[in-house]
C-alpha cells in the first residue's frame, strides 16, 4: 500500500510538473508573440515621459501601443493634433527602454510628406493601369507610378535618378500640384506580356502609354518598360523566352520620329 501511495504521489508530481512546464512554455510563447500587459504599460510610461521631455512644446499624443514580435519590441505610434504629416513611432523594449525614435526620418526629414504625395500620384497612375480599357496585358500585375524623392544623404547614390526631388525641401502639410510633381519626378514601371517582343512593338506601347497617361492627367518624367512573351502558369517572367527591357526612358523622348532607334540605343 505504501509503495502504491508513493507511486501515486510521484505520478501526481510528474503530472503537476508537466502541466507547469506546459503553462510556462505557453506563457513564454504568448509573450514572444503578443507581448504582455506589464511590458506594454512600461512602454506607454516610457513614451509619455519621453514626449514630456523631448517634445514638451508640441501637441503630440500617443495613438496606440502595439507589440511587434519581429523586432521584438513595442511600437508606440505618436500623432499630432494639428498636423496630418506629423506622426512617427517609438520602439521600446519589454523592460521599458527606448530603442528608436523615428521622428527625424518620418517628420523632420519629410518622409511622411513624401509618402502622402507619392500615394496621391500612384492613385493617378493606377486609374490607367486598372482601367478595363487598358489595352495591354500586365505581367503578374506589375505596373505602378511613383514620385522619385530622395533624402539628401542618399542623393549621390548611383541608383537615385538625377531628376529625384530632395525630400527635405518639402513643406510639412504642404499642398502640392500632383500633376506638376509628376512632370518633374514621376517614374512609371510596367511589365507587359505580348506575342511580339520587338523594338517596334515597344515603341507602339510607349506611345500608347504616354497618350493614356496624358488623357488621365497623370504625366511622368521617365518610364521603365519590360516587354516579354506570354508565359506558362508558374513560370518565372524571365524564363518565358526573349524579353526587352528599357529603363529610365524619358517622357520627352517618346515621340514617333526615331523612337525605335532611341529604344535600341537604350536597350
Amino acid at each position: 500500500m505504501e509503495k502504491k501511495n508513493k507511486k501515486r504521489k510521484l505520478l501526481k508530481a510528474a503530472a503537476f510538473l508537466t502541466a507547469a512546464i506546459f503553462i510556462i512554455g505557453l506563457g513564454i510563447f504568448a509573450n514572444a508573440l503578443v507581448g504582455n500587459p506589464v511590458s506594454k504599460m512600461l512602454a506607454k510610461r516610457t513614451a509619455n515621459a519621453y514626449l514630456e521631455e523631448r517634445y514638451a512644446d508640441t501637441d503630440f499624443y500617443i495613438e496606440s501601443v502595439h507589440y511587434s514580435f519581429k523586432l521584438p519590441s513595442y511600437t508606440v505610434k505618436i500623432k499630432s493634433k494639428s498636423s496630418d504629416d506629423s506622426y512617427f513611432s517609438l520602439e521600446i523594449d519589454s523592460l521599458g527602454k527606448l530603442l528608436l525614435d523615428h521622428y527625424d526620418s518620418m517628420v523632420a526629414n519629410r518622409g511622411n510628406t513624401a509618402r502622402r504625395l507619392d500615394d496621391a500620384y500612384r492613385n493617378l497612375t493606377d486609374a490607367v493601369w486598372e482601367s478595363p480599357s487598358f489595352p495591354f496585358t500586365l505581367s503578374s500585375g506589375i505596373a505602378y507610378g511613383i514620385l522619385e524623392f530622395t533624402p539628401q544623404d542618399y542623393a549621390q547614390n548611383s541608383d537615385i535618378p538625377s531628376y529625384a526631388l530632395m525630400q527635405e525641401d518639402l513643406e510639412l502639410d504642404g499642398l502640392y500640384d500632383i500633376q506638376k510633381l509628376g512632370r518633374q519626378a514621376g517614374h512609371l514601371v510596367v511589365y507587359i506580356e505580348d506575342d511580339l517582343v520587338t523594338t517596334e512593338r515597344a515603341a507602339e506601347i510607349l506611345l500608347e502609354i504616354r497618350r493614356l497617361m496624358d488623357e488621365a492627367g497623370a504625366p511622368f518624367y521617365a518610364i521603365d518598360l519590360t516587354l516579354q512573351p506570354p508565359r506558362a502558369e508558374g513560370e518565372h517572367p524571365m524564363q518565358a523566352g526573349n524579353y526587352l527591357t528599357i529603363k529610365q526612358f524619358l517622357y520627352a523622348d517618346i515621340y514617333p520620329d526615331g523612337l525605335k532607334e532611341r529604344i535600341e540605343r537604350l536597350h
